[in-house]
């Protein structure tokens, strides 16, 4: 699994003593978690990817899911319509901020929080909860990754043993596991081209994956560190940990 993170610290406090102090506005090199309310990700794998100093941030019925975690989120953002009311009442009570928006909108509670930490300056975005339940929300929270205005952040989808994140034209990420877990690689918006590969098994060099193709999908890792580098277009890598096994974490 590439970037694996430290255990969350004694700040998560609990549901009887909520304290959302936020991290401070200067310290804007902490990154952004924000939990969804669609299916919780693979049990308590969660710890490993939250780490102490990081923003909390609840998408509506997701604050609720982050306090069953043990996580107090500092922020929650939406139209309020799934969260609990004594989830609300107790979050208020520790000085959490609620950012309410109308049920009438034009975006999902996901994509109002994602426009909020981006908005804010935070380079890094981890999304737990996007996956899962309807698919039309499934498809929408993929493709926010997709949108040019969340283009100055780094966003992952993690939901194990998967994990996803955009590669924009011009840009690489590098992926580390063990070797066999798959990786697949999915134009969206159009074809990909300039897609080249280092430490996958079917190897790509500067090829062109078509929009639609299923081409890209189930590669595999050869060693424990791959590089993808897109000249055009934009694709999203979705990595499966072949080690991950929910009784282990």
């Amino acid at each position: 699994m590439f970037l694996r993170l430290s255990l969350l610290g004694e700040r998560r406090g609990d549901r009887c003593s909520m304290q959302c102090a936020a991290p401070q506005e200067e310290d804007l090199n902490v990154r952004a978690i924000i939990v969804a309310s669609g299916r919780p990700s693979g049990g308590e794998a969660w710890k490993s990817w939250v780490r102490t100093g990081d923003l909390i941030v609840g998408a509506d019925g997701g604050a609720a899911q982050a306090l069953a975690w043990g996580l107090v989120p500092h922020v929650v953002i939406g139209d309020m319509d799934s969260l609990p009311e004594q989830a609300r009442a107790g979050l208020a009570s520790g000085g959490c901020e609620f950012i309410v928006h109308p049920r009438a909108k034009d975006e999902t509670d996901l994509e109002l929080a994602l426009s909020y930490v981006v908005e804010r300056g935070f380079q890094e975005v981890i999304i737990f909860g996007a996956l899962g339940g309807r698919l039309d929300h499934t498809l929408a929270n993929l493709l926010l990754l997709a949108l040019p205005r969340f283009a100055t952040a780094q966003i992952r989808i993690v939901d194990l043993p998967e994990e996803a994140l955009l590669v924009r034209d011009g840009r690489s990420v590098t992926i580390e596991g063990l070797p066999g877990d798959l990786v697949s690689l999915l134009p969206l918006g159009g074809d990909a081209g300039g897609v080249t590969t280092a430490g996958l098994a079917w190897a790509l060099d500067g090829d062109t994956l078509r929009f639609g193709s299923s081409r890209g999908v189930s590669n595999e890792l050869t060693i424990s560190t791959a590089r993808i580098a897109v000249e055009h277009g934009c694709l999203l890598v979705v990595h499966r940990v072949g080690g991950y096994h929910e009784e282990n974490w």
